[in-house]
């Protein structure tokens, strides 16, 4: 009897016995905890968001989103990209969820939004759920190499490689094409379903019929976590 209430009254605090305890800095988060306790983040910020028609009809929408919790990441994070017209009246809205990885600009990329005859002149991305941060575990090491971007915009071709001793499962790559203005003129996204340890993956993005003035894109490597 007398073991039974040792081992109840004084076991080890853990990051799941909903208490504060141990290193604990609130109930179940902070200290050795991989959850952050809500008080220790702070909330994304959404830097821009556009829309680019990519055919009649259709459009990409894209956002950079500023991760400021360093070595931090949330799951399933819900948001949402409504898209308006000329005189403000929303054409189209589009509801998902998305992973934040551990880096510090995020690019979200929703593509092939039917919006049928209306033309789309904005576009405003918001969360809309408060994310749940957490510490993650060793990431891949995963490195671009080898980009090349063609004269007029119609093909942007990068090499993705895993230095890392694991395999890299999942690989969202993003890329961004800038005009001589900095602003952005054109996004697409790819799923690299696996990269093997110290492998790597090439990876094309194609633009019909290419996008003027572009002097500059941006590849973004998401590894899951």
């Amino acid at each position: 009897l007398l073991f039974v209430y040792v081992q109840f009254f004084t076991s080890a605090p853990t990051c799941f016995d909903r208490q504060m305890n141990g290193s604990e800095r609130g109930v179940d988060c902070g200290g050795t905890c991989a959850l952050l306790c809500k008080a220790d983040t702070r909330s994304p910020v959404v830097l821009w968001a556009r829309t680019f028609a990519v055919a009649p009809g259709v459009y990409t929408a894209a956002a950079y989103v500023q991760n400021p919790n360093i070595g931090a990441a949330a799951r399933k994070v819900a948001y949402t990209f409504q898209l308006f017209d000329e005189r403000n009246l929303l054409v189209s809205e589009r509801i998902g969820v998305l992973d934040i990885p551990p880096v510090a600009t995020v690019p979200f990329i929703d593509p092939n939004i039917s919006v049928g005859n209306r033309t789309v002149s904005k576009a405003i991305f918001s969360f809309t759920a408060e994310p749940v941060w957490q510490r993650t575990g060793a990431l891949p090491i995963l490195r671009t190499t080898n980009q090349y971007l063609a004269a007029d915009a119609s093909t942007l071709s990068a090499t993705i490689q895993n230095e890392s001793v694991a395999d890299a499962e999942k690989v969202i790559v993003a890329a961004v094409l800038f005009d001589t203005q900095g602003v952005a003129r054109a996004a697409s996204r790819s799923l690299i379903e696996r990269i093997p340890r110290k492998a790597s993956q090439n990876v094309v993005f194609t633009w019909g019929g290419g996008v003027p003035n572009i002097i500059r894109a941006e590849i973004t490597v998401l590894p899951s976590f």
